[in-house]
């Protein structure tokens, strides 16, 4: 009879944990997609009787009305289906890429906690670097979302060069461009997750240091380019965000300075 380790147990349990979690996302998210898609098929066959047009008009019945009339002037605004001189393309553009930024963020928040070994108790290795690369990869479908939306846009006219190659964008044309640079930064230290072992750890962990300027070229875009940037909103996003990563690396290097001197 063969036995193991309470701790190859407990790795074993875990893995199993982390693998029914994973499936589950997928599953959920699957499935999200597809009622997503079937309710705006359904929604261009017949938009006054679709069925998010009905949960819409109950949603709103369900509001103060001070609410309700401003979420019904954003409806107008917008111009729903998306056709000719829509400001819809414009609204998703905006709302992906504030996704897109609070994705980034909370991928180097994740990183920056994970190097401090706060969560080696509550969470194992495998599904905390999972977490990591998971995160940083959504956040890079939503940048990539946030900037192809805008071909659809008729009044600043994007094209695809314009938004592939930095710094040649007809609107605020070198803080976009510090978009542009920002995704393709963010998707080459996503890569590196694949070629770790070729690569080496070490090496691995010096480009990684570059996801802080991935996410400070990501700050400044939202914060000149935006055009949201002037509301409160806003800039306690932007900011509140800032703070949150200077106060991590800040713990992060007293603990470094706390363990040399523990030596």
């Amino acid at each position: 009879m063969v036995t193991y380790p309470k701790d190859s147990k407990q790795t074993h349990f875990r893995t199993v944990i982390d693998i029914i979690l994973i499936n589950l996302g997928v599953l959920a998210g699957g499935i999200t997609a597809l009622l997503g898609m079937w309710l705006w098929l359904d929604y261009q066959a017949n938009p006054t009787d679709s069925a998010l047009a009905v949960i819409m008009s109950q949603l709103v019945t369900t509001l103060p009305p001070a609410v309700g009339k401003y979420f019904d002037l954003q409806a107008r605004l917008m111009d729903l289906p998306l056709a000719g001189q829509t400001s819809a393309y414009w609204y998703m553009a905006r709302a992906g890429g504030i996704v897109a930024f609070l994705l980034l963020w909370l991928s180097t928040v994740w990183g920056l906690v994970l190097s401090t070994k706060i969560t080696a108790n509550l969470i194992s290795t495998s599904a905390a670097y999972g977490l990591h690369e998971f995160l940083s990869i959504l956040a890079i479908v939503f940048a990539l979302l946030h900037s192809l939306i805008l071909l659809g846009d008729t009044y600043v006219q994007f094209n695809i060069f314009q938004l592939a190659i930095p710094f040649i964008a007809p609107y605020r044309p070198f803080w976009t461009g510090l978009g542009t640079v920002t995704l393709y930064l963010s998707a080459a230290l996503t890569g590196s997750f694949y070629v770790r072992k070729q690569i080496g750890q070490r090496v691995w962990r010096t480009l990684h240091y570059l996801t802080f300027v991935a996410y400070v070229l990501a700050l400044v875009h939202g914060l000149m380019a935006g055009t949201d940037s002037p509301l409160a909103v806003a800039k306690l996003i932007y900011w509140g965000s800032g703070f949150s990563v200077m106060f991590l690396v800040y713990y992060r290097l007293f603990t470094l300075k706390v363990k040399k001197v523990t030596r």
